[in-house]
């Protein structure tokens, strides 16, 4: 898979920049979005946890278990509580969407089943020319050029679990390679996505309870092949990762 170029990183000779400057970067996102809602809402943080998942803070879960946690954790002025989680990141070229480590993923939709707080999870493209592999084919980058003009820059996303439903054999699981390790990463569909425009229209969302809760297992197609993941598979993915 061609990975995106990322010029706006300092060492724009490698597909992904440094992961120091890339988790700078996020950051700066995170706090930037918490501090424009925090107003709207009875309380705002940035999650921490000493329950760890690796260096991730982390929810416990009914039965004892760790759930990696979505970056800022809301309260509304109802007492109502729901989740952002923030990504820093240029959709895909040549696939009609962007996605998520599958670790992360599952623990946003263990938290989000369990608890019944939904989790939103927030995209932003850098600027186009961000965005583009080196020598861009023409039909694809105008079929591209239509999705990133979508949300032209701004951030966009939806509640995960209009995300995890199954629409054009997506969700879809892909195996990658990023700074020589192994992943996998679960890819939405970004058609699925609207550009954000009011923070106050989640607020009402949540407190009137119109987000459907995820469903009682997770599902996705595995690339290449589309074949459909259970969640004992996508545990089983996830496993196979930390027992090499």
């Amino acid at each position: 898979m061609t990975l995106n170029s990322r010029k706006h990183y300092i060492d724009s000779d490698e597909p992904q920049g440094t992961k120091g400057h890339s988790l700078k970067k996020a950051n700066d996102f995170v706090l930037s979005i918490r501090d424009e809602i925090a107003p709207l809402l009875e309380e705002c943080i940035i999650y921490e946890s000493k329950k760890r998942l690796g260096k991730a803070p982390s929810v416990e879960l009914p039965n004892g278990k760790l759930a990696i946690a979505p970056d800022i954790r809301c309260v509304t002025k109802a007492g109502n509580v729901f989740w952002f989680e923030i990504k820093d990141k240029a959709q895909r070229f040549y696939y009609p969407d962007t996605g998520a480590d599958i670790f992360q993923v599952y623990g946003w939709y263990k938290i989000n089943k369990e608890f019944q707080e939904p989790v939103f999870v927030l995209f932003q493209d850098p600027d186009f020319e961000s965005c583009l592999p080196k020598n861009p084919p023409y039909a694809k980058l105008e079929s591209f050029k239509a999705r990133w003009e979508r949300s032209e820059g701004k951030p966009y996303g939806n509640w995960l679990s209009n995300l995890l439903v199954l629409k054009k054999k997506y969700p879809r699981v892909f195996s990658e390679r990023s700074r020589n390790l192994e992943m996998y990463i679960m890819y939405f569909l970004v058609e699925k996505m609207e550009k954000v425009t009011s923070y106050q229209d989640l607020i009402y969302e949540v407190d009137n309870k119109k987000i459907s809760n995820v469903h009682d297992e997770l599902e996705a197609y595995l690339h290449p092949g589309n074949t459909l993941l259970k969640e004992s598979d996508i545990r089983f993915l996830i496993k196979r990762l930390f027992n090499r």
